[in-house]
């Protein structure tokens, strides 16, 4: 991506006028850019999207951490957000430290205090080590009657709740993961080898019918090119399902616990809601898969 220096001056403005969407699509793609106003943007107080945090500078960083550390506890859980976006090392050694000696402000964290990396895709583990939950590698995934297809079709496993035919989201390119249609929007949703996995845990709210819900009609994707960047897949647009990469949330970011070791579950791609139906979709799924446990995960998400 190319774009003039003007240009890229009237998104900034922009983003610190309440309008960042143009400024995050940049962010997907060439990160670099917006690295040089990065502290514009903090002071402006523009704290989505944490894409535009990607490509943060460790000298940058070290400034949000000494904002931090200085006292400033009207914006100190915004900053940290923010810092944890850029995975930078000082971003890594602060939470380190913090981990270790929780300031007062980390009580409004909203989720522990290791987990405050799940927003740039990394956490601590118990002993302070640094976790990475995202891969480097991402590739589009794509319609394309050509190619063995690694995501579509009805599995034979059924759900344990209602009893829909489970979706392939993803095999053949990586490990199988699948969901409910149904049930799979409105919880995280396990399963093991395209089987409902005995682990999940039905919410009080979710109701039994099975009416007036279908199976997508959408073409069944397959491997296609790679993404210029990790974050270049979008969860908002048709053609925007992603296998590896970092997941693109629409909102918050929520990594799944393995309901059998406790592990934060590593993220293996993204299909959304565009590429699942033919005429109409929304949200989008993200896939987790726990190589050791072998179960595996998705979790919807839509604005």
């Amino acid at each position: 991506m190319e774009i003039a220096g003007d240009e890229l001056r009237a998104l900034v403005d922009e983003a610190i006028e309440d309008d960042p969407t143009g400024l995050a699509e940049v962010a997907k793609v060439r990160p670099d850019l917006i690295a040089p106003f990065h502290l514009e943007l903090v002071d402006g107080e523009v704290w989505w999207a944490a894409d535009l945090y990607r490509a943060m500078t460790e000298q940058t960083a070290a400034e949000l951490v000494r904002r931090i550390d200085g006292g400033d506890d009207e914006h100190a859980v915004a900053l940290a957000h923010v810092l944890a976006a850029g995975r930078t090392e000082t971003a890594v050694s602060a939470v380190r430290r913090w981990f270790a000696d929780p300031p007062a402000w980390t009580a409004g964290l909203g989720r522990p205090l290791e987990h405050l990396g799940h927003v740039g895709g990394w956490e601590l583990t118990a002993t302070g080590d640094l976790r990475l939950l995202t891969s480097e590698i991402t590739n589009a995934l794509v319609p394309d009657g050509h190619k063995p297809a690694v995501s579509g079709g009805a599995l034979a496993g059924a759900c344990g709740w209602c009893g829909m035919a489970l979706w392939r989201l993803l095999d053949g390119a990586g490990p199988l993961v699948a969901t409910c249609i149904r049930c799979g929007s409105y919880t995280t949703y396990f399963t093991e080898a395209g089987e409902f996995a005995s682990e999940n845990e039905r919410p009080e709210f979710l109701g039994r019918d099975a009416d007036g819900w279908d199976l997508p009609d959408g073409a069944p994707l397959t491997v296609g090119e790679s993404r210029p960047t990790p974050w270049a897949g979008n969860a908002w647009h048709d053609g925007g399902s992603t296998l590896g990469g970092s997941p693109d949330w629409i909102q918050d970011a929520e990594f799944p616990s393995c309901p059998r070791c406790a592990r934060t579950m590593p993220y293996v791609g993204m299909v959304n809601g565009g590429d699942l139906w033919a005429d109409y979709g929304e949200g989008c799924f993200y896939l987790f898969h726990d190589p050791v446990c072998g179960l595996s995960a998705a979790v919807y998400q839509q604005s």
